[in-house]
């Protein structure tokens, strides 16, 4: 088989995720995807809404209190947990999409929860004074980015071959499981 013959076939087969991770990593990418995600999306619906001057108490208000976003997340993160006891349960091997979303969907939970770390932490709403904003804003993004990249290289590396023309590579990590 010649290298042209080659290449024609590796981009017929297209490029697929689960090719070039193996699922315990995808599941990790797929979290920390839902992760920078909810946190980038979060905080920039608390931020406008803090701007345009919905007070301290601005959101989601029910009966007089302020309903902060990681209940939320702790309501999610609860009902996921039992989404996982039933997939586990049900089937030898469940369908790869379902602990796709159940990882995006942890990594939403996640956000949810630990952008409100210092609410639960000093027990008050600190959220726009100096305890609740520092570091912990911009290291949470960074790390959520960092991940990412950090877990999704191969599957990168095979799309930047793939639009180069260039034959991918083998598979390395599909066969191990990680």
């Amino acid at each position: 088989m010649s290298e042209v013959e080659k290449v024609g076939g590796e981009l017929e087969k297209g490029l697929h995720l689960h090719h070039h991770l193996g699922p315990r990593r995808e599941r990790v990418m797929f979290a920390t995807l839902g992760f920078t995600i909810a946190l980038a999306l979060t905080r920039g619906v608390t931020t406008l809404l803090h701007e345009r001057g919905a007070g301290p108490n601005g959101g989601l208000i029910v009966g007089g209190v302020h309903i902060h976003h990681f209940v939320f997340g702790m309501f999610g993160l609860l009902l996921l947990a039992y989404v996982w006891l039933l997939l586990l349960g049900s089937e030898d091997k469940p369908p790869r999409h379902w602990f796709r979303l159940t990882a995006f969907a942890y990594g939403v939970c996640a956000a949810l929860i630990l952008d409100e770390f210092a609410l639960w932490l000093n027990l008050r709403d600190v959220y726009w004074q100096r305890q609740g904003r520092e570091s912990v804003e911009a290291l949470a993004i960074f790390a959520g980015l960092l991940f990412w990249a950090v877990l999704i290289w191969p599957f990168a590396v095979a799309v930047w071959r793939h639009l180069r023309g260039r034959p991918q590579a083998p598979a390395r990590h599909a066969s191990r499981g990680d």
